[in-house]
């Protein structure tokens, strides 16, 4: 009994899906994201906030500089025509757009 219920154990294991890890994030603030932004040599926020809001059709909100896990993303908030605010996150190196993450307030 012991060994099949083990075997049920080990199956459902394997066939659930895994979750994203959580990242930590802390953000910054203004100050520190102008010092950032030099110190590190990373893209200017508001170019990459104007380009998500010509690429999505929504207006630009606001964006800020978080530091998920080593890496300095840009969360950005977008207002589509419809009402819903879009939540985007790029990369503050390279401009890329991230996938979502779960994450976890430092």
């Amino acid at each position: 009994m012991g060994t099949m219920l083990t075997m049920v154990a080990m199956t459902a294991s394997l066939t659930l899906p895994v979750a994203n890890p959580v990242v930590a994030r802390a953000c910054l603030n203004s100050t520190e994201t102008r010092e950032s932004v030099s110190a590190h040599q990373l893209r200017e926020p508001l170019v990459l906030l104007r380009d998500a809001a010509r690429d999505t059709r929504a207006e630009p909100l606001k964006t800020r500089l978080c530091l998920w896990d080593q890496t300095y993303v840009y969360e950005m908030s977008l207002l589509r025509r419809d009402g819903r605010v879009l939540r985007i996150f790029v990369d503050a190196t390279s401009g890329v757009k991230m996938p979502p993450r779960d994450i976890q307030e430092r």
